[in-house]
């Protein structure tokens, strides 16, 4: 996982009067402000650390945009960069249950509750966002995978597979030119093809041979993940593995695979 950040937070105090018996009411705006000039920043360099246009911070501190209205990222990103407690900042007074309330996730390539995934709804039909498809075993291609696929990874120039036999998991990954088994992902591929289709590797007969699969073809669930140490991967469960129609193209094909190499295992 990504390393998390720790932030600080200095509760806001009221400007007083000299003799302390009046504090002077501010809007939102005008603590943003107030703060910023306590910690001596520019409009600019509050925008700047805040990862937000200069219009956008001015439009707050100004009034001309309520702060409570904002984006929860936006607002969250202002109150980090000016030390400002968000629960203070938007009044927030809820009940919160108590923690040892919490049971442990299930892990995620178990059979997870439908209920526990958004979904979105296109006409009747709804979609599991988290849930992408992959194909193994189709006619000439050891493996097919949809565009989609890739660009959830970041469209990688070059992909490699592994394959943790235990665990029936296939990993895809993207990975630099000069990996082993590095398989390249045509550039072209983004623009007229609908996925990258591998000719016959090595991977994927051991896959079969170990799953004893025969010559059908099969429709792999695979969601991204990330390890330990925040590297992003396709994971394919292949105990979800369901027989497929084959899909049409046009596909793109890797201009370099090497399938004289060993795989790699996970």
């Amino acid at each position: 996982m990504p390393k998390k950040l720790h932030y600080t937070f200095i509760p806001y105090e009221f400007p007083k009067s000299r003799d302390g018996r009046f504090i002077c009411m501010l809007d939102d705006g005008q603590i943003l402000r107030s703060r910023r000039e306590q910690l001596g920043l520019s409009v600019q360099q509050v925008a700047d650390m805040a990862g937000l246009k200069f219009s956008q911070y001015q439009r707050l501190e100004s009034g001309e945009r309520f702060f409570t209205g904002c984006s929860m990222k936006t607002g969250l990103a202002v109150c980090a960069v000016l030390l400002l407690d968000p629960y203070d900042l938007f009044d927030v007074e809820v009940q919160q249950p108590d923690p040892a309330m919490m049971m442990p996730h299930e892990p995620f390539d178990f059979d997870l509750p439908d209920e526990l995934f958004r979904r979105r709804r296109v006409g009747r039909k709804p979609i599991r966002r988290d849930i992408m498809t992959v194909y193994l075993n189709h006619r000439l291609f050891s493996m097919i995978i949809p565009r989609n696929v890739l660009e959830s990874l970041g469209k990688p120039a070059y992909i490699q597979l592994r394959w943790n036999k235990d665990e029936k998991r296939l990993l895809l990954h993207g990975v630099d030119s000069t990996a082993e088994s590095a398989i390249d992902v045509p550039p072209h591929l983004s623009d007229s093809c609908s996925a990258l289709a591998l000719p016959p590797l090595q991977i994927i007969d051991q896959v079969k041979k170990d799953l004893y699969w025969d010559d059908d073809a099969y429709a792999v669930e695979c969601r991204l993940v990330r390890d330990s140490e925040g590297h992003q991967y396709i994971l394919c469960d292949l105990y979800k593995a369901q027989p497929s129609e084959c899909i049409d193209g046009p596909f793109a094909i890797p201009a370099r695979f090497d399938d004289e190499n060993e795989f790699e295992e996970e």
